[in-house]
């Protein structure tokens, strides 16, 4: 079995190299046949140059211009060659590690399986600020009643999809910003897809390029166009 992860980066020179590090040793380690595919979300930094020069074992699809998270996710899932694909965040907030916790589910076939910091189990070793974790209950309230995914955190950047769920949903897929999370939960409740929750340990990065207003309301809009997007039929 081809393990595929998947990065998206944008202007993480400072942050990347230690998580390709851990992704290495944590597949080298047991053996496992996987493949890394990064991609870089139009950075302007040496994100790129580094990457090519002290991990050229890593796929690097770059896209031309900054798109958003939901761009970068949707190209690395549908270019990614593995049979079950995994995004992660390139501050690795959630440690490669906690892929671990996924394999039994991997082995009964499940086709979505996602970390949660918001379930029995789950470790949170430091939190975010209050005002992010305030509004962001209340995304995740938001979220599960447009989307009806019900689940418990839909913004843990540690998710996982069997070749067959990558291809059904993320060629549905269209929302670039931060809440293609909430439309591809959206989409897999949609196709009839069963999404299994696993407690991960998380910790926030202080370095965190998270815009809390701006995205605020960019996900707000992003909920709205997936009703809308459904009604049109452009889901289907």
């Amino acid at each position: 079995m081809l393990i595929t992860v998947i990065i998206p980066a944008y202007n993480e020179e400072k942050r990347l190299v230690p998580t390709l590090e851990a992704v290495k040793s944590y597949f080298s380690k047991r053996g496992a046949a996987y493949e890394v595919v990064l991609v870089d979300d139009g950075s302007t930094d040496n994100t790129v140059k580094l990457i090519e020069d002290k991990h050229p074992w890593v796929n690097i699809l770059s896209l031309e211009q900054n798109s958003g998270k939901g761009t970068a996710v949707r190209q690395g899932m549908l270019k990614g060659k593995g049979d079950y694909l995994l995004f992660m965040d390139a501050d690795s907030s959630t440690s490669i590690e906690e892929f671990e916790k996924f394999l039994p589910q991997i082995q009964l076939k499940k086709h979505i399986i996602m970390g949660t910091r918001k379930i029995k189990g789950s470790e949170i070793i430091e939190h975010q600020p209050f005002c992010r974790e305030f509004f962001g209950k209340g995304f995740t309230w938001l979220s599960n009643l447009i989307t009806q995914a019900h689940v418990s955190d839909f913004t843990c950047g540690f998710k996982c999809f069997s070749r067959k769920a990558a291809n059904d949903i993320f060629l549905k897929a269209v929302i670039n910003d931060w809440s293609f999370d909430a439309e591809i939960l959206f989409l897999a409740k949609r196709l009839g897809y069963e999404i299994t929750e696993v407690p991960v340990i998380w910790k926030n990065d202080r370095a965190s390029k998270v815009r809390l207003l701006h995205d605020i309301v960019a996900s707000l809009k992003g909920l709205l166009l997936i009703r809308l997007n459904a009604l049109k039929g452009l889901y289907r």
